[in-house]
């Protein structure tokens, strides 16, 4: 059978190519990925198992400017594409805002079909709690729902993280191929970490601070550290500005900062943890939850958006009332005080990681969902439905 040929978009910055993925793809499509990185080795890659790497600048100093040339890098790929009469079979963009405006428009140009993945929340009011409390955040807070809408209204499939992720755009979509699943998570490495000695350690690993809950998490912890002075809290992220971090942890003994590290060294941070902790305002599905899920660890998460769907309560993890920094310190007592609910929530989790959650099961699911869209049938002109639908 001829592999179809799709177009992926990416927004970067890259800073390590996702090989593993492409590998995967490659046994049933070829085609192009079009992303930006700063790293001069990432924008001179010509080809990644049978996907031809275009890579424009990215100035981590100037984002917009990036971003701006980024669109018009875009652009220029597809209409030299479509004037060298290359046929795309698909165009596939890593969220429905700033790549899938791109997406959209390289679709038009290339008279081909457009499915964009939603990997947040962005009608969430805490997708923006970070933000400077400025004009152009208000601004961005009103527009992002907007920019979402049209552009799901105007895809011939969308996949999502979870289900009634797009509750919000009901009215709005027009597609009948709307599909739940994962994305891909190398789970290997860490169910071959659970050997490693386990620490009286509660991990976090994520940023920014406030959507992920980080406040939450220390204030629960400063209840119950003094009955425990022999564990940790070790929080791991990239704060480039870390005052922030610093006045809520205020010097506490108990509660380490770990600056990021490289992903090869993720896996030795989580398999040594006791207790891993992911107390988001909002999250489609945290990646981090799945890895700890195949390190065997116990996990606990607030019960909100896509989290419960990883997170079963009580049988291969705990929940807890979202922003409650008493309910996260009492779950995160029990875990604690019972090693025995510790073991046998981490193993049923690893067994469930294990099923749901490997690669082949990834690769089939997106497969599927790649052939289903471009296999379905359109009654329309592409032109037309961009104006009209």
């Amino acid at each position: 059978m001829e592999k179809k040929r799709i177009l992926m978009i990416s927004p970067g910055p890259v800073f390590k190519i996702r090989t593993d993925k492409l590998k995967g793809l490659s046994a049933n499509f070829v085609g192009d990925v079009i992303t930006s990185s700063p790293i001069k080795e990432i924008i001179n890659t010509n080809e990644v198992y049978g996907f031809n790497y275009n890579c424009t600048f990215y100035n981590v100093r100037f984002p917009l400017i990036s971003n701006l040339l980024f669109f018009f890098f875009a652009v220029r790929f597809c209409v030299k594409r479509r004037l060298s009469g290359t046929k795309h079979d698909l165009v596939v963009t890593y969220d429905p805002l700033k790549t899938g405006l791109i997406g959209l428009v390289c679709a038009w140009i290339l008279n081909t079909r457009f499915a964009p993945e939603v990997n947040g929340v962005y009608t969430s009011p805490a997708e923006y709690i970070d933000d400077a409390k400025s004009f152009s955040t208000r601004i961005k807070r009103i527009m992002y729902p907007i920019i979402e809408g049209f552009i799901l209204k105007r895809s011939d499939g969308i996949k999502v993280q979870y289900p009634n992720q797009l509750a919000p755009f009901k009215r709005l979509i027009k597609t009948e191929i709307v599909r739940c699943f994962h994305n891909y998570v190398d789970i290997d490495k860490f169910l071959e970490g659970v050997e490693i000695e386990e620490k009286k350690e509660i991990l976090f690993v994520g940023f920014p601070f406030y959507r992920k809950g980080v406040d939450i998490l220390i204030s629960a912890f400063k209840l119950i550290s003094s009955d425990y002075p022999e564990w940790k809290l070790k929080i791991l992220g990239w704060y480039p500005n870390p005052t922030t971090l610093n006045k809520a942890i205020d010097g506490h003994p108990q509660i380490i900062y770990q600056p990021p590290v490289h992903p090869d060294e993720m896996p030795l941070h989580i398999c040594s943890c006791a207790i891993f902790v992911m107390p988001s305002r909002s999250e489609a599905k945290a990646r981090t939850l799945i890895e700890s899920m195949a390190a065997g660890k116990a996990r606990i998460g607030s019960n909100i958006d896509g989290t419960p769907t990883i997170i079963a309560d009580g049988i291969d993890g705990l929940l807890f009332e979202s922003e409650n920094i008493f309910d996260l310190a009492e779950k995160m007592r029990l875990l604690i005080d019972s090693p025995d609910l510790r073991m046998r929530l981490g193993q049923v989790g690893r067994i469930r990681a294990q099923q749901e959650f490997n690669k082949d099961k990834y690769y089939t699911d997106l497969t599927n969902f790649y052939f289903e869209v471009i296999n379905k049938n359109i009654y329309y002109h592409r032109t037309s439905a961009i104006i009209f639908r």
